[in-house]
């Protein structure tokens, strides 16, 4: 398993192919929704599982947060430690570092993972894109 910077065309097309499957297709998220104007600013990951293709995720970047989302994990990946493996790596970012803090908008069904990275809960429970949601945060100090 390999966590890198997404940096040529290929790398973005695997991704945008991976947010497809897993929000689009599986979790029927309107597709005008899914990608959007912060993807122009985002940094990329992505994942492969013996040279293919498997997760991704992005990092929106603040001044005092890294913001995680859209966190994708190809259905016949999962299970193989590869969101927690992303997560990681995320944490090894000195971009990420030195915001001290990274801040996710989970889906309730992923609470539980998050919890296991070492996130706690920060809101109650909204709707993003028809999908109940929490805020959750991990300080990296």
């Amino acid at each position: 398993m390999k966590v890198k910077i997404a940096n040529t065309q290929s790398d973005f097309f695997q991704i945008v192919r991976i947010r497809a499957e897993v929000f689009i297709r599986e979790q029927n998220v309107d597709s005008e929704i899914e990608m959007d104007e912060k993807d122009d600013t985002a940094i990329h990951c992505l994942a492969t599982f013996n040279n293919q293709p498997a997760g991704c995720l992005r990092i929106l970047l603040h001044d005092n947060e890294a913001i995680v989302g859209r966190v994708a994990v190809l259905k016949k990946y999962r299970r193989h430690h590869i969101g927690k493996a992303m997560m990681n790596y995320v944490e090894t970012l000195p971009e990420v570092q030195k915001r001290g803090k990274i801040t996710v908008h989970a889906q309730l069904t992923a609470k539980d993972f998050y919890l296991h990275c070492g996130f706690h809960e920060i809101s109650d429970i909204y709707l993003e894109a028809g999908i109940q949601h929490v805020s959750m945060e991990k300080n990296l100090a």
